[in-house]
């Protein structure tokens, strides 16, 4: 899969959030033999209060920058939510926005943190969602997916994840849906990602879609081989220190099933040690 240029970037995602977009969900009639998965070019245009000529030249990446106007128009006929809003407005300025990388002091006390929180696996990752720091439970929860120098979308579409993750599906779309939203859409990293995975159907289907919002939070369950199914509770936290990194927290309640798992891996770990 080839990432678009940043011409044709803005193009690409209006004709992908045309195709999501229901006729419904803008006050239009579907009527019989629709023959396109979402809305038609024309109905855009009209809803947007703009030429259909001019609406082709935007979704062929041809023209210069809309006004500010025409893109809130765009977005309220495509029913954009106000995240998917802010990513429409993104790609068309063209602008870079690959946050600095953080004060080394600021990742080290994070990472300091994390290595004391012993009973919830938790890690941090960048706008990229490449793992910056974890603590040695999330390592080991994560089978080495969740440490450090990983990346938590590509390992989320190994063979393994597919078959342990009961809620696979939209726990996937959310990631990418973050992942488009924070991550810079120009940058190299995120050409790296895309083109890795590029090779898996699954990936290519929801990756097309152009989400950018999904559920932050969410309980998850997992099969864990000799235990059987456990929930657990995710939650994605925005580190005020680092711009664009999340703290991601794994929990789940007293005397639960998972709970009991967290104390026999931290148990595990501190004998070991």
């Amino acid at each position: 899969m080839v990432m678009a240029s940043e011409s044709a970037a803005l193009g690409e995602y209006l004709r992908a959030r045309r195709d999501v977009c229901q006729p419904e969900e803008v006050g239009l009639t579907r009527e019989s033999g629709r023959r396109v998965p979402g809305l038609r070019r024309d109905e855009v245009a009209i809803l947007a209060n703009i030429s259909a000529e001019y609406y082709l030249r935007l979704e062929q990446g041809r023209g210069a920058r809309p006004s500010d106007q025409v893109l809130q128009a765009l977005g309220r006929a495509l029913n954009l939510d106000a995240e998917s809003h802010e990513y429409l407005f993104k790609l068309a300025s063209g602008q870079h926005t690959q946050p600095s990388l953080p004060a080394q002091d600021s990742a080290d006390r994070i990472a300091q943190i994390l290595s004391q929180w012993t009973h919830t696996p938790a890690y941090v990752s960048d706008s990229n969602r490449d793992i910056v720091a974890a603590n040695p439970l999330a390592t080991v929860l994560g089978h080495g997916g969740l440490s450090a120098g990983r990346n938590v979308v590509t390992d989320l579409f190994n063979d393994r994840m597919k078959i342990q993750l009961a809620e696979w599906e939209p726990m996937t779309r959310s990631a990418l849906a973050s992942l488009r939203r924070d991550a810079d859409p120009f940058s190299p990293r995120l050409k790296e990602i895309v083109d890795e995975l590029s090779g898996d159907e699954d990936f290519v289907r929801m990756w097309s879609r152009y989400d950018v919002s999904g559920a932050e939070d969410a309980r998850i369950s997992m099969q864990i081989e000799g235990v059987g199914r456990i929930s657990i509770d995710l939650q994605n936290l925005a580190v005020r220190s680092m711009p664009g990194y999340l703290l991601t927290v794994l929990s789940a309640p007293p005397q639960s099933i998972a709970a009991r798992v967290f104390g026999s891996l931290q148990r595990s770990l501190e004998t070991s040690e």
